[in-house]
């Protein structure tokens, strides 16, 4: 049977996360990726960590997988926010480069994963057009999206950031009784987005005034999501 190829010119709206996607699934019917061993992480573990040389690249099986980037803002860890999920080849834009990841890949579910070996990857996109085609088109995309995300992150208050954040937690995540239980500190919440702890902390306990969320120890239940999803705007 001869490999499927994704010539198709994608439409203004079409997202980097469904260009990575078809592009991922290209590779996993000419690099036999099915036949690849699995890999388990859990929610928490670095993927690849921030200085390590990027040879391999994890396809996302199921779970989904963070970019973290460490900076000085607030003093605190900066998100970017970048999510990938199901289906997903991670870090594309460190191909053809070899250079160090400056971010931490960290799972932020059980994720299952199968690994890429760069020079696997890039002398079969080299050799098959239609793959660098693709890969050229996803690097565009994903680079106007992180450019918008970035303008409207930095615009947003600390209330909002944090919502957004929760919201984001919350979105592969079923409610039990119409609550979503978040096993998320207050550091994770805060780095994930781009605040220090205290303004996260802050923030919080003002929601938990308001009834949209409850705090315990380690653990944050989402009561009003809509609330939420309307103070992330």
């Amino acid at each position: 049977m001869e490999p499927t190829t994704f010539d198709e010119t994608p439409s203004p709206g079409t997202t980097s996360q469904a260009i990575n996607r078809a592009l991922t699934r290209a590779l996993q019917e000419r690099l036999s990726l099915d036949e690849r061993p699995l890999w388990h992480c859990a929610p928490g573990q670095i993927v690849i960590a921030a200085g390590q040389r990027v040879t391999r690249l994890p396809v996302i099986v199921q779970g989904t997988i963070d970019a973290v980037m460490h900076g000085a803002q607030d003093r605190g860890l900066q998100t970017v926010p970048i999510q990938f999920g199901p289906g997903e080849t991670v870090m594309l834009s460190y191909l053809f480069g070899e250079q160090p990841s400056t971010v931490d890949m960290v799972a932020t579910a059980p994720t299952v994963l199968r690994w890429i070996g760069s020079d696997d990857l890039e002398s079969l996109i080299l050799s098959q057009p239609d793959l660098a085609v693709l890969l050229i088109r996803f690097l565009s995309r994903r680079l106007r999206e992180v450019q918008g995300r970035e303008r409207s992150w930095l615009e947003r208050s600390v209330p909002v950031r944090v919502a957004a954040a929760l919201v984001h937690i919350a979105s592969d995540r079923a409610p039990v009784d119409g609550t979503w239980t978040l096993a998320v500190t207050h550091d994770q919440i805060a780095h994930r987005a781009g605040v220090s702890r205290p303004k996260a902390s802050t923030a919080m306990k003002q929601m938990e005034r308001e009834g949209h969320i409850r705090l315990g120890r380690g653990v944050v239940y989402i009561v009003d999501l809509k609330a939420l999803q309307d103070k992330a705007g």
